[in-house]
């Protein structure tokens, strides 16, 4: 980190190296992503040591489907069981785990967004998860929402894969040996 220095001693090096501080455009200097010389910012909404939030879009949210759909009274619960499962995988953000309900039944809708402070919590919670067996009836389906553009730009129509006839590679025989 760069030496402090008072703004006096500032004036006497620049006296010393002959440099006219008027004539200095200070709102040219820019730091060095990252690095603050030791400088401390001098906006009011800012104190020492508080740390900024930096919004990362979306890559840290997932989508766990395939819940089950329960009564209000049954939301606590189900929310605990999820909350338990996710938070072993990561640091769940607070306020991070939403269920959406049904407003004219009351009921869960069988979906819910998990927040986690990193995208890699997320994408490992997606990968850990995805296909976990709640119940015979329930095999979570999890996706990071990020990937949601993907299945919302599905064609209307479904058109057959193209089929390639098969080409025996090197050192592969285009007969088939029969046991």
């Amino acid at each position: 980190m760069a030496e402090v220095m008072s703004m006096e001693a500032i004036r006497a090096e620049a006296a010393r190296l002959n440099i006219d501080l008027s004539a200095v455009d200070w709102n040219s200097i820019r730091l060095p992503p990252g690095e603050d010389c030791g400088i401390i910012s001098d906006d009011e909404d800012l104190n020492e040591g508080d740390q900024l939030e930096f919004d990362a879009g979306f890559g840290s949210i997932i989508v766990v489907d395939n819940l089950p759909v329960v009564p209000r009274e049954k939301y606590d619960k189900l929310e605990g069981v999820v909350r338990k499962i996710y938070s072993q995988i990561g640091v769940i953000k607070e306020n991070g785990l939403w269920m959406p309900v049904d407003e004219d039944t009351g009921k869960t809708l069988g979906y819910c967004f998990i927040e986690y402070n990193t995208p890699q919590e997320a994408e490992l919670a997606k990968e850990k998860t995805n296909g976990y067996r709640l119940d015979r009836a329930h095999i979570f389906a999890v996706n990071m929402i990020d990937e949601i553009d993907k299945f919302m730009n599905v064609p209307d129509k479904w058109a057959p894969p193209e089929i390639k006839p098969y080409t025996p590679g090197v050192g592969e025989s285009a007969t088939l040996a029969y046991w």
